[in-house]
């Protein structure tokens, strides 16, 4: 009897051994199934559309690729970027740049939907089958009327077309987010008419050197970021940092339209997320007609006269800079219209001799972290045309220049001026 005792003892401690094994086996599985599903459930839909494109081919090719793209994705940008100090000969686009040491990098930036919006067995409906919801309009009152409401309105300013919402307003502020597919890291600029409009908005310690700067440069194509008046300003307009930025715009329509909405209007760029910003209203239409957003363009020239009185003056976004009064600076966040030697002789000319402009070190952050300003991303302004960046050095091919647009820095490729389809400095 002792010894059946002994053997039932030793039996019944190896299975609560083994029972102890397979139970940790399952939690272990579990746990990773867990890490799994919460690593790809953000990225459910990119992931689809990568196999559905995959199905649709085995080894496509390069142009095959592309119009996959864009037939499964309406919001998708194929951006390239080449390098080369060899020859302009590879901004032909050719896919051959063994010879002249380029380095290739296309990149598909799908849309990816949030996991509260997914919807299991729903088929993503592509860019032909989404209805078109944006219209252009020009009466400015009913605009400004759409905006007091808690809609979008897009509308030109002297830097881009902005997409505006009410700022004040929590919901039309998401509805912006949503539309253009942006990030709540990333802050929206506010849209003032005066600096005693900016000043309901601020909690700043020096606001004289606010109205210094603002006398100077508003209505105009810089934005001051500084300390926010949290009962007044929404949390998600200053993605939870607690700085607001403002400016005031300096063209005619904008400033009707403020007139109109009695509103400050929170506004980015009128496009996609991460795409080129608009200075037209067919840009805005062209990539926002799935939106519910009407787009503010109030010309009735002739088709001439309307495509030059259209555009945008300035073209490119405004200066950005944020005021530290307790480090007694200025610091420019995003380069724009309005240079960083005009900010520090105002400054000088007001009286403001301590204070120094000084340009933000590191300028992009990944797009899960929460900014002051817009323009931080490290993805961000991506052309979806093939770019590329030259040495002065490089050899100029007359043929190639002339289909192409040179950007120009300090005047380094001035000598193709003549040959390229277009220049700008």
């Amino acid at each position: 009897n002792t010894n059946l005792r002994g053997w039932y003892f030793i039996l019944l401690m190896v299975l609560l051994t083994r029972l102890s094994t397979t139970s940790a086996l399952l939690l272990q599985r579990q746990f990773l199934v867990s890490r799994t599903a919460s690593i790809i459930r953000p990225h459910q839909q990119k992931i689809r559309t990568m196999l559905s494109s995959s199905g649709t081919s085995s080894s496509p090719s390069s142009d095959g690729i592309q119009k996959q793209q864009q037939q499964q994705n309406g919001f998708s940008t194929t951006k390239t970027t080449v390098s080369s100090s060899s020859s302009v000969e590879n901004c032909n686009g050719n896919n051959d740049h063994s010879d002249n040491n380029v380095n290739k990098d296309t990149e598909c930036n799908n849309n990816i939907t949030n996991d509260s919006e997914e919807r299991p067995n729903k088929r993503v409906k592509t860019t032909e089958e989404k209805s078109i919801r944006a219209k252009i309009v020009s009466d400015i009152s009913k605009c400004g009327e759409r905006l007091r409401k808690g809609d979008l309105v897009a509308f030109p300013t002297e830097t881009v077309y902005g997409l505006g919402c009410h700022a004040l307003d929590s919901s039309a502020i998401m509805k912006v987010f949503e539309a253009k597919e942006r990030p709540t890291t990333d802050p929206l600029i506010v849209h003032v008419l005066e600096f005693s409009d900016a000043s309901e908005l601020w909690n700043s310690d020096d606001k004289e050197v606010l109205s210094t700067l603002t006398s100077r440069f508003w209505p105009g194509p810089l934005t001051l970021v500084a300390s926010a008046k949290k009962t007044v300003v929404p949390d998600i307009i200053m993605a939870g940092t607690g700085f607001v930025a403002c400016r005031s715009p300096s063209h005619s329509v904008a400033r009707q339209l403020l007139t109109e909405a009695r509103i400050p209007i929170a506004a980015p760029s009128a496009n996609k997320f991460g795409h080129v910003s608009p200075t037209r209203a067919q840009h805005v239409y062209d990539d926002l007609k799935h939106e519910d957003v009407w787009i503010l363009d109030t010309n009735t020239e002739s088709s001439k006269e309307k495509e030059t009185a259209s555009c945008c003056d300035v073209g490119v976004e405004s200066t950005v800079a944020k005021l530290l009064p307790s480090d007694k600076k200025l610091l420019v966040l995003r380069q724009g219209a309005v240079g960083m030697a005009e900010m520090q002789q105002c400054l000088r000319d007001g009286g403001f001799t301590d204070y120094t402009v000084v340009c933000k070190s590191k300028n992009t952050v990944a797009e899960d972290i929460a900014t002051v300003a817009p323009g931080q991303m490290l993805r961000h302004y991506s052309p979806n045309i093939p770019s590329y960046m030259v040495a002065p050095t490089t050899q100029s091919n007359k043929e190639k220049l002339q289909r192409a647009v040179v950007i120009d820095y300090g005047g380094k490729l001035s000598c193709w001026r003549d040959n390229a389809l277009q220049y700008r400095e």
